[in-house]
């Protein structure tokens, strides 16, 4: 076979197996694991009653086998691709399911690559079940989750970096986040990993080349360049790795945690920033046991907030655990709204004291709320300490709305590209991208220091390698059927 191939082993699946590209395509061949292309169909829309409900089919021979269960004035087999055609589903008696619109995909132009088709029939659970079962009747299988964008991936109509942000894109909570979807969808990061990758087998290349010559006393790379292309890759790869922590915001939002004392309004402040009665309210202190979540997007990013139970000393068990989950939050938090009570005495000490048990680095926004009961509220330089380390300070009233918008003005504010450190365009969201990137720089450190340690380019290039199969593995091109079922099993049936 021409091509690029890999041998990679899997020892907790016991087997192992060739996985190689050619012609854009993408083989896995193992014994116990071989390339499924028989015709799968799936409910590819949401449960529930609604204008319209999709049918997907695809796979070898699913032109045929869907004219068993559409009648229509032709026969689809027959059918150009991106045509549409009316007609109904019957079933093995005759009679009408429902009345559909099809549509037809010829491979290679279709999603996953295949011939396939589309059923639109009428909205709702049972039409939608009525129509599924049957192309199941007619001898398709039920997709398993993910199938059809993996049948894209392994048919080579996207790289297993776009295949992630079909999901990615699918979950997105936020208009930044869904922004970033599309640029990954349209194959920007696998796009720029493969620019890496061009510079690394060249020099790759090279290295090799330049050990067939070594014997006569011919040069074809200096010792010097060697090092400035490693550091130029090198330096690309921190910095794309390093973008996850950006990149994790803006795919799951910034997690803000409301903490303080019982009964000085968290909740009330909470539904405020939500507009809308979430949270359950009461005069009484320790109503909230529990945490509460809820997503909220300012400026185009998401936010999760989280209100929380009172902190202070526990009562009872119930209250006990409470004040536990409330710290264990505010520890993971990237925001910490401080919730102060204007109406009783507020000491810096104590605000610090409290402080104390969470991490130093969380941006840190003090509400002083109640500011409705409030004749004086204290001066800010009674709070200076807190102010050098950065808090920002807010007067608030919960019942009455002062200050809300200014708590979402300095949450839109962080969110601010400046603030995140964008550096990158593209930022990394997934984390098996990052960790990935994380092994090619560790590779490549390896390759600088024996370059500068003057050791034969033999030794070099072997590092080089292992760079090369570390980006591979973001775009797939080496990767293991254990990767890619991990991958494809977080995806919803139907996509």
């Amino acid at each position: 076979m021409k091509g690029r191939a890999f041998l990679f082993v899997v020892p907790a699946a016991g087997w192992s197996g060739l996985i190689a590209r050619e012609n854009g395509k993408c083989y896995i061949f193992s014994p116990m694991n071989p390339v499924d292309t028989s015709p799968i169909a799936s409910i590819a829309t949401p449960p529930g009653e609604g204008a319209l409900s999709i049918i997907r089919m695809s796979g070898d021979g699913v032109l045929p086998l869907a004219d068993r269960l559409f009648q229509g004035r032709v026969q689809l087999s027959t059918c150009a691709g991106y045509t549409v055609h009316h007609g109904a589903i019957v079933d093995g008696d005759g009679q009408v399911v429902d009345e559909v619109l099809a549509t037809v995909f010829r491979q290679p132009n279709s999603y996953t690559g295949e011939d396939a088709v589309e059923f639109s029939c009428h909205g709702g659970t049972a039409v939608a079940r009525a129509v599924l079962a049957q192309a199941l009747h007619a001898g398709a299988r039920s997709a398993a989750p993910g199938e059809f964008t993996r049948r894209a991936f392994l048919n080579g109509r996207i790289d297993l970096s776009q295949a992630e942000a079909v999901a990615d894109l699918i979950a997105a909570r936020s208009d930044r986040a869904r922004r970033i979807s599309v640029q990954q969808l349209a194959g920007k990061l696998g796009s720029a990993v493969r620019d890496l990758r061009t510079s690394l087998t060249d020099l790759c290349a090279l290295l090799e080349l330049d050990l067939d010559f070594s014997e006569e006393g011919l040069e074809l790379i200096p010792s010097g360049e060697t090092q400035d292309r490693i550091r130029a890759v090198l330096t690309s790869v921190r910095r794309m790795a390093a973008s996850f922590e950006t990149g994790r915001i803006l795919r799951e939002g910034i997690t803000v945690v409301l903490a303080g004392k019982p009964n000085v309004g968290k909740s009330s402040l909470f539904n405020a920033l939500l507009k809308e009665n979430r949270a359950i309210v009461t005069p009484s202190a320790g109503t909230t046991r529990d945490t509460i979540e809820e997503n909220i997007e300012i400026e185009g990013i998401g936010y999760r907030l989280i209100d929380t139970a009172g902190l202070r000393t526990a009562v009872d068990e119930a209250e006990a655990e409470g004040v536990s989950r409330t710290l264990a939050s505010a520890r993971g938090a990237d925001v910490i709204l401080l919730v102060e009570d204007l109406s009783e005495a507020v000491e810096e000490e104590e605000i610090e004291e409290m402080l104390s048990k969470l991490h130093e680095n969380q941006h840190l926004i003090v509400a002083m709320n109640k500011l409705d009961l409030c004749n004086t509220p204290p001066s800010s330089l009674k709070f200076q300490k807190l102010s050098n380390r950065g808090a920002v300070f807010v007067l608030t009233s919960a019942k009455t709305e002062v200050g809300i918008e200014e708590i979402r003005r300095e949450l839109g504010r962080l969110a601010e590209p400046s603030n995140l450190g964008l550096e990158e365009d593209t930022p990394v969201v997934n984390r098996r991208h990052k960790e990935a990137l994380e092994q090619a720089a560790r590779s490549l450190e390896r390759a600088l220091e024996t370059a500068q340690n003057g050791t034969s380019n033999e030794f070099i290039a072997l590092d080089i390698r292992e760079a090369l199969v570390s980006l591979s593995e973001i775009t797939g091109e080496v990767t293991s059927e254990e990767v890619l079922n991990r991958i494809f099993s977080a995806f919803c049936i139907g996509k």
